[in-house]
């Protein structure tokens, strides 16, 4: 049964929203381009600041896509948590790179250093898993932990996506399927949008058999931070801190709690990074194929930002293809 959404105090829907001034920004690359601080709603018209700082205090559910490598994002990131706090929110904080089998280590940091932000990234061995430098994402712990935030874990074990890749969605059991939105199939047009987004995502190295148990993983990934935000924000809702193909609202995490709660205020946040060939809205392509001339974006807004490093992202997949065999997980 669909439950109810957290009810916001009525004082934070009626106060209007301050306008807020970008960090200086701290990424290399094309700090001067004509789009970055630039803010966009998913229809393709031109926003500002306050009109992302007033749909983020108005939502229950606030997903905020990024950049992992961005150190720009995640202070925005640390920003908007900073105006619902400031606006007398306590929503949780979920992290897409906290796997659930983390938690423990997590809460135990915590009631030990309830404010140590800086060792937060040692206690769930975040740059030994994969991700980048803790010291970037430090601002976004900082703003949650200096306002005695929950920190929740969002992703999957590595073992529980693996057994998802071998076996499906049954590897979850029903119960866990259904609260994950894959006891449906997805609608065929959307399958196909997102098969595409997986192949270009790895600049198109898959092998065609490796595709359909990777949307699986997928969907199961989509469906475990969608699942940790309404668990984690039944008090107050909850941020949703992880990649930008996380926080489309036509799937993913929203789409599932939009399915699960009745009435929920979402809103998803892209920060992307500019390209020196892209110089308006229209030339980052950002709408779904085949969508309305109403959707220029599978966001409600999107925020511009300098670019953090150059790298061909793309050559290095290739090269670290020829030196090990795929294996599908």
């Amino acid at each position: 049964m669909a439950r109810a959404a957290p009810t916001l105090a009525v004082a934070v829907l009626a106060s209007p929203a301050p306008a807020f001034e970008w960090p200086d920004w701290q990424s290399a690359h094309y700090r001067d381009h004509s789009l970055a601080g630039t803010v966009w709603r998913g229809d393709g018209s031109q926003a500002g600041p306050a009109d992302l700082s007033a749909a983020v205090l108005a939502a229950d559910y606030v997903l905020l896509g990024e950049i992992h490598t961005n150190p720009d994002h995640h202070r925005i990131q640390a920003m908007l948590i900073g105006e619902l706090v400031a606006a007398g929110r306590r929503p949780a904080v979920v992290f897409e790179m906290i796997p659930a089998g983390l938690q423990k280590q997590l809460d135990e940091h915590l009631a030990a250093n309830p404010k140590d932000a800086s060792g937060l990234g040692s206690a769930v061995d975040w740059e030994e898993r994969g991700w980048p430098d803790w010291s970037i994402y430090q601002p976004v712990a900082e703003a949650a932990l200096d306002a005695g935030l929950t920190l929740k874990a969002g992703g999957l074990d590595r073992d529980v996506l693996q057994r998802i890749g071998k076996t499906g969605a049954a590897a979850l059991g029903p119960a866990l399927a259904e609260r994950f939105g894959m006891n449906q199939p997805l609608d065929a047009n959307i399958e196909t949008e997102l098969m595409q987004i997986l192949k270009e995502s790895h600049c198109d190295l898959l092998p065609e058999a490796a595709l359909a148990p990777m949307l699986t993983v997928q969907r199961a990934r989509d469906g475990a931070l969608a699942d940790a935000m309404l668990s984690a924000g039944e008090k107050d809702g909850a941020v949703l801190i992880a990649g930008s193909g996380h926080v489309r609202h036509d799937w993913t995490a929203a789409a599932v709690i939009k399915n699960r709660v009745r009435d929920a205020k979402i809103v998803s946040v892209a920060l992307i990074e500019v390209d020196e060939a892209g110089s308006t809205f229209s030339d980052y392509e950002i709408a779904p194929d085949g969508a309305p001339a109403s959707i220029a974006a599978p966001f409600d807004y999107i925020v511009f930002t300098p670019r953090a490093d150059l790298t061909d992202h793309c050559a290095e997949l290739a090269e670290r293809f020829s030196k090990k065999p795929h294996k599908s997980e």
